[in-house]
């Protein structure tokens, strides 16, 4: 068991104050003024359903809010792997997760980033990134990218502040995604909708 995984008060605390430096430093690129609470966390770590064997790999993991959740829920630190652009936030993780495997760089590029890890594919993918908040060129090249990596049957969880699809139903069914919106986390700041998409076989 990782050092990390000693969810404090004084762990959520850090967490907080850093994401709300860099919310204030690049609102957009963030997606909201505070890191995913534990409601929300438990809700997409539930909806993933984490095996013992499987690689799991997290899109924008911030400061760790489902990271710290996937390795509660037993989710080995050699089965994980991380995917974060926002350089600070790297040097944060780093700091708490020093036995993750961290991979610098954007979500667009996540089948060239797995293959520096000799990972071609994976099962499931559990994603932090603000889809709404991008731009539609932007959303559609990260579900291309999803689907490209994910395995026949494979599992998607992303969450939105809104309840409608955070990837558009025509991007999604493009891609051989399908999806549903499968949970809310109404005491999450602001509330947000956990939505399951499946790779077509």
């Amino acid at each position: 068991m990782t050092e990390p995984l000693k969810s404090s008060s004084k762990a959520n605390r850090r967490s907080k104050f850093f994401f709300l430096k860099q919310y204030l430093r690049n609102p957009f690129g963030t997606g909201a003024v505070a890191p995913s609470g534990i409601q929300l966390a438990k809700l997409m770590v539930a909806k993933i359903a984490p095996q013992p064997a499987e690689i799991i790999v997290e899109l924008g993991p911030g400061t760790g809010s489902f990271t710290r959740e996937l390795l509660a829920q037993g989710v080995e630190p050699a089965n994980l792997i991380l995917v974060e652009f926002n350089r600070e936030f790297i040097k944060f993780l780093r700091g708490e997760f020093p036995d993750l495997r961290i991979v610098e760089g954007p979500a667009q590029d996540l089948p060239q980033l797995l293959k520096t890890l000799g990972q071609t594919s994976v099962k499931k993918i559990i994603s932090g990134i603000p889809l709404r908040s991008m731009k539609p060129a932007e959303c559609r090249q990260i579900a291309k990218s999803v689907a490209a990596v994910l395995e026949p049957g494979g599992l998607f969880v992303q969450f939105s502040y809104f309840k409608a699809s955070p990837v558009p139903k025509e991007v999604a069914a493009e891609v051989g995604l399908s999806g549903e919106c499968v949970g809310s986390a109404m005491n999450n700041v602001p509330p947000a909708f956990v939505w399951q998409y499946t790779k077509s076989a």
